[in-house]
């Protein structure tokens, strides 16, 4: 029994490394895990902000659409009513 003993105290430094070298890792993976948190959350804000803009893009897209129909039908309907776009150009 006092063999053992002996042996417990002569591993007890090494243990202590041990513990010491564990701590260290663990507090360096929760350091790790922060800043990933971090990133993460960064990316999906601006995932966010870009989805919202391509969104109001798309709808500014639509509006000036319309709006060049709107523009193509006036010229068509003036070539059909026989308009002569360059007198309308020379009046003023």
């Amino acid at each position: 029994m006092d063999e053992a003993l002996k042996e417990a105290a002569r591993q007890v430094p090494s243990l202590a490394v041990l513990v010491v070298l564990v701590v260290y890792f663990l507090r360096a993976l929760d350091r790790r895990d922060q800043t990933i948190r971090a990133i993460a959350d960064s990316c999906h804000a601006t995932q966010a902000k870009a989805s919202e803009a391509i969104s109001e893009n798309s709808r500014v897209m639509g509006r000036v659409c319309e709006a060049l129909d709107a523009q193509r039908q006036l010229v068509a309907d003036a070539v059909r009513d026989g308009i002569d776009r360059s007198a309308l150009a020379n009046r003023s």
